[in-house]
Parts: C-alpha cells; structure tokens; sequence
C-alpha cells in the first residue's frame, strides 16, 4: 500500500517498505579560460551541445564519476571540480548533479556509442543550448558569466 506520510510502498503483509529509484548523473562544464568544452549526444535534438553528464556507478563518488565520465567521453583531463547545483528530473528517475571544471590536459577523443562530437567553444560562438528551464542551460550561463 502507499503510505501517506513518505513518499513509499509498504507491504501489509511483512511492512517492507520500497522507494522509488534514484539514479544520480553528474554533469559536468569543462573551462578552459574563457572557453567550455561542450559535447554533443546523437539522441539530442539537431545542432545542440551540452556539458558532459553521465550516471553514477555503484561504490563511486560524484567526484570520481565526473573525472571517469569526462575521460571516457571526451578523453581529457580536469581538475578543481567545484559544486554548482542540482535538478531533480523525475522520467524516469534521475538527479542531475552539475559541477564546474578546469581543463588540465589531453585532446578531445569522443567516445563512439555516446558522443556524436565535442569541442571547444568560445562565448562569441556557443552552439545551440539545452532549454533555459534544464541544470545544463543554467550552468552554462554560470560558467560564461564566471568568465567574461
């Protein structure tokens, strides 16, 4: 049965009690200077890039994941990993968790069955963006007006 003050199920036989999944992503925006290395998924609409995001894996921090998927998806290295915000985004089930990021070494390498293209872009140049109401949209505008 649903409970009424949790946001959980309980069974009225045993009372074990279940609630609903949580799947954290982190995203992260890479800078380097004035520029930001901006990724681009084939599942996102025509033209548009965003940071680079990826799901937690078990026994992982948000800070190992976010050096693990920056690697794994655009082969370069970051440092000074700093807190930005995060969004609940409910369909299905995932929390985005979006930090900032300085650029430390390495050339973009995209990685086949997840990055269709990723590459740096100056504030004069910026692709099309994710919606305003979206965590990426808003850490991007964080990240421009960081570094003017």
């Amino acid at each position: 049965m649903v409970l009424e003050h949790e946001i959980a199920c309980e069974c009225s036989a045993c009372q074990h009690r279940v609630w609903p999944r949580l799947s954290p992503a982190v995203m992260v925006l890479i800078q380097r200077g004035r520029e930001v290395l901006l990724a681009r998924s084939p599942h996102f609409r025509s033209g548009m890039y965003s940071a680079v995001a990826g799901f937690v894996e078990p026994g992982e921090s948000l800070e190992q994941c976010a050096h693990r998927e920056v690697r794994e998806e655009v082969g370069v290295e970051i440092t000074n990993l700093r807190w930005f915000a995060s969004q609940s985004w409910a369909f299905p089930h995932s929390l985005m968790l979006a930090f900032f990021a300085d650029y430390v070494s390495g050339e973009i390498v995209c990685q086949a069955d997840e990055i269709e293209d990723a590459r740096w872009f100056s504030p004069d140049d910026l692709p099309l963006l994710p919606s305003a109401s979206s965590i990426a949209y808003r850490l991007l505008q964080a990240g421009l007006a960081a570094n003017p």
